[in-house]
């Protein structure tokens, strides 16, 4: 990346110019300020070099004493920076010279040393210090001139001599010329002298400038461009330091906050992208079962039709049989007492047995073809399960079976068909007792549940592999071998619990039992809607 596409090398090239101009200026006004200066104490020096001379050669003037004069005027020309001295007569003409050469000699008045005064119509009687000095063209050289008037006064119209008048205001001018050079070389060495520090000065400045922008503004910007890119690329554990507290540093909090903020959200869509397959999961078994549900329900729906028609059509056929064994049995014992037809009777037996037996099977399917809406009414729950297993009290002592009941007593009634539930709870029962043929333990719970209530009926039975528990509540589906079951007990539960609106849930696995979960809800459907109409 090149200088000039940083913001450091852009803020330094800034500040760095800026600074350049700065110097500069501040140089050419300390320069400008240095020749005004230089120009003032020239014409100051020139002035009092002036009066200097004046007042040398003022005695020898007032004595009018011509030697003097000129011994005075060489004197002080040979003194440093000055070239030469001249002393003009009101006409313009050189009476005293350090050039003896040029002594009578007369100037033009448009000369340039005598431009000053007679610039004017009327020459004036005194100059004042800014117009006393000029710089004139001496030798090839350049020089200081300076200019004096020099006027009659008093002390000299009234002299012995009487050379002058006391009327005439102007005797004459003194003219001098003062060498610049040493004067210019100490300026322009103090000129480079200036220069020289202002560029030294300019370029610590910038140095420092430098190095300042890097440490301060380049440094912590390439640091925030080196997180941002890593966030980018979804490092969200990518941190700047917090160098300064100054608005980059600030600028880096902001970052660090960002960056924590954007990997809580990342961790939060994780977690939440987790949790809702595992929601996914749970609904997509939650309709599994409930299509199986449905397919029961339309299954045991179709069967009851079936079983209904069968057990209409079987049910008196089966009761004739059954009489007419019972009669002819009974006929051939009054007709032929003793053992002669011992053989025969035992058939009549078998076939009234069998018959009667086929009589129970249809009873079964009409019980369970009706199924009927049900007497609900409220009642407590806890009585249902307790008058249940009184009605097959006998039968648990003889299977050996203790029955354990865990019912709440905080239940809340319901309203229920008391004897479906009933008939529901006793074959639930006698399930597990006929499961249970060595003896153990039969556990019988209630407990409120989503307003409702919830009983369970666990047993310490052998249990059930998952393809035999994924039919148990299918008609006619019976794990019994010696054909005493016809497979319509669970179905039959089944039903009842559908027909009050609640759930039915199966637990089990080979060698833990089986634990049979009842979902009841407060009100059956039938109920609530009877309610609303």
């Amino acid at each position: 990346m090149r200088l000039l596409d940083r913001v450091a090398g852009k803020l330094a090239l800034l500040i760095v110019s800026s600074l350049v101009l700065l110097f500069g200026l501040a140089t050419w006004l300390n320069l400008q300020g240095q020749e005004r200066a230089t120009t003032r104490i020239l014409t100051l020096n020139g002035a009092q070099v002036a009066a200097l001379v004046a007042a040398a050669t003022r005695e020898g003037m007032l004595q009018n004493d011509r030697q003097a004069i000129l011994n005075t005027v060489s004197t002080l020309s040979r003194q440093r920076d000055i070239e030469r001295i001249r002393i003009l007569d009101k006409e313009g003409r050189i009476a005293y010279s350090s050039d003896p050469g040029e002594v009578g000699n007369v100037l033009d008045r448009r000369a340039e040393q005598c431009l000053t005064c007679h610039q004017q119509a009327q020459p004036p009687e005194s100059l004042p210090e800014a117009q006393m000095v000029r710089r004139v063209e001496h030798e090839g050289r350049s020089a200081l001139g300076v200019t004096q008037v020099i006027r009659n006064e008093t002390d000299c119209s009234s002299g012995a001599c009487h050379a002058h008048s006391p009327n005439q205001r102007l005797l004459g001018v003194l003219d001098i010329n003062m060498q610049l050079e040493p004067y210019e070389q100490a300026r322009s060495a103090s000129a480079r002298q200036l220069e020289l520090t202002s560029l030294l000065a300019i370029l610590l400045v910038s140095a420092v400038t430098a190095v300042a922008v890097q440490r301060m503004v380049h440094r912590p910007v390439r640091e925030m461009i080196r997180g941002a890119q890593a966030l980018a690329q979804g490092d969200h554990t990518v941190r700047v330091a917090e160098l300064t507290r100054d608005e980059l540093g600030g600028l880096a909090r902001a970052f660090n906050q960002m960056a924590r903020d954007l990997e809580k959200a990342h961790s939060e869509l994780l977690e939440w992208t987790q949790t809702l397959e595992q929601r996914v999961e749970h609904k997509t078994v939650e309709l599994e079962r409930a299509q199986e549900q449905i397919l029961q329900v339309e299954k045991m729906a179709s069967l009851g039709r079936l079983a209904a028609v069968v057990a209409h059509e079987i049910n008196n056929p089966l009761s004739s049989v059954v009489t007419y064994s019972k009669i002819l049995s009974r006929e051939l014992r009054r007709l032929q007492p003793g053992n002669s037809w011992t053989q025969e009777l035992e058939y009549l037996d078998a076939i009234a047995s069998e018959a009667a037996r086929c009589g129970e099977i249809v009873g079964h399917l009409l019980s369970f073809a009706r199924q009927r809406g049900g007497d609900f009414t409220t009642v407590e729950f806890n009585s249902i399960v307790e008058q249940a297993v009184f009605l097959v009290h006998h039968k648990l002592e003889l299977a050996e079976i203790t029955p354990k009941l865990q019912l709440d007593p905080g239940l809340a009634a319901i309203q229920v068909d008391a004897h479906q539930v009933q008939q529901a709870l006793m074959a639930l029962i006698i399930n597990a007792c006929e499961a249970m043929e060595g003896g153990g333990t039969l556990y019988l719970r209630t407990r409120p549940h989503r307003g409702g209530v919830e009983v369970e009926v666990e047993d310490t039975g052998p249990g059930m592999a998952p393809e035999v528990a994924a039919h148990a509540f299918e008609p006619f589906f019976s794990t019994k071998t010696d054909g005493s079951g016809v497979g319509l007990g669970l179905a039959v539960v089944y039903g009842i619990v559908k027909r009050h609106g609640g759930q039915i849930e199966l637990k089990t696995s080979p060698g833990t039992g089986c634990r049979f979960t009842l979902d009841f809800p407060a009100r059956p459907p039938a109920v609530e809607e009877e309610t609303r109409t």
